[in-house]
């Protein structure tokens, strides 16, 4: 009898869930194929705001549903963002380096202008680091697959963003900070000294090309809507003729004397302030970091509520600020 209730146990535990399981642990195999394992401190295969090391700008990026976890194929290794219908965003300034995000068949063919089958550092009009980290080969031009990201050698983690990864605001990110592959960190490591440099990020430290010049794919100083890879609405609002061309100073939006008077306070403050920047991170040999400044991110420097509405001073900030900040960090620096 004692033998016959042994064997019964031993078959219902053979037959039960681990205890890991039964609580809704990952199993070591999941584990293996799981972004961001190491985060994971219950197990259970989802990682939450809390227990995520990094910004919250950072935990947005790998929020796909934005549900406020990270689960499914959020966090599955090789797992591609849904390629989903999305508007175009909206374009408010000439000095802005824009984030690239449409990493689709339709975003490749939008920015293939030659319709060669490969996108080049001259066809494409956003930010260099974007560029620098899906060009996984360093030819110089982005192919087909690589833009996918279909290769065994795709950085798994590009959307997430330098200063985003840069938790401690020191200017660098270390591998504790890096959410990407460890094979993608040492290939972007070019000094091999185990951390990332904004410069070895980007790809140089010189500034990006003039955004008007680099929109205008076949150089007849305008450009026209098949050129232009923001929201049609922000076409229309520079096309003040309504020729459907936009010229250089179409291209840079409303004249100055045209805007509140709390914007052109703010921007006033921020060309002052942007060259300022620009000019000390030429000399300290920082390199080009313009969407890395702190200043950014509040815009308010100097703002007094009677001096208008904050929304229209931090806006006239920005588009000031990242004005001065190229003119600051460019040869005609020496006399300012």
């Amino acid at each position: 009898m004692r033998q016959q209730l042994s064997l019964v146990m031993m078959l219902a535990l053979a037959a039960a869930p681990s205890a890991a399981q039964s609580q809704g642990q990952r199993s070591p195999e999941q584990a293996k194929s799981m972004r961001f394992a190491g985060m994971d401190q219950n197990r259970d295969g989802v990682i939450t705001r809390q227990e995520w090391r990094g910004s919250a700008q950072s935990f947005q990026v790998h929020d796909w549903n934005r549900d406020g976890i990270l689960s499914g194929d959020e966090v599955r290794a090789g797992a591609r963002r849904p390629n989903e219908p999305r508007d175009p965003d909206p374009f408010d300034s000439d000095q802005r380096e824009y984030p690239f995000t449409d990493w689709t068949e339709s975003g490749f063919r939008a920015l293939d202008h030659d319709r060669n089958g490969r996108v080049t550092r001259d066809e494409w009009h956003f930010d260099l680091e974007s560029f620098r980290r899906a060009d996984h080969n360093r030819d110089g031009w982005l192919s087909r697959v690589e833009f996918l990201g279909g290769d065994a050698s795709a950085d798994d983690d590009r959307s997430d963003r330098f200063e985003f990864l840069d938790t401690n605001g020191d200017g660098r990110v270390s591998r504790a900070e890096w959410h990407g592959t460890t094979d993608r960190f040492a290939a972007l490591d070019d000094n091999r000294d185990g951390v990332l440099s904004r410069a070895e990020v980007r790809g140089g430290s010189e500034p990006p090309p003039d955004l008007f010049t680099s929109v205008d794919v076949n150089r007849d100083n305008v450009i026209t809507p098949d050129e232009w890879h923001w929201s049609l609405g922000s076409f229309d609002e520079r096309d003040a003729n309504r020729d459907r061309r936009l010229s250089r100073g179409e291209f840079g939006g409303a004249a100055l004397d045209t805007r509140s008077g709390a914007y052109r306070q703010g921007y006033d403050r921020g060309l002052l302030e942007g060259r300022q920047a620009g000019k000390e991170d030429r000399q300290n040999k920082v390199g080009w970091d313009l969407e890395g400044q702190r200043e950014l991110e509040q815009a308010d420097s100097g703002y007094q509520g009677n001096l208008g509405p904050r929304v229209e001073y931090q806006s006239g900030y920005r588009e000031g600020f990242r004005r001065g900040y190229r003119e600051g960090f460019g040869p005609d620096r020496t006399d300012r």
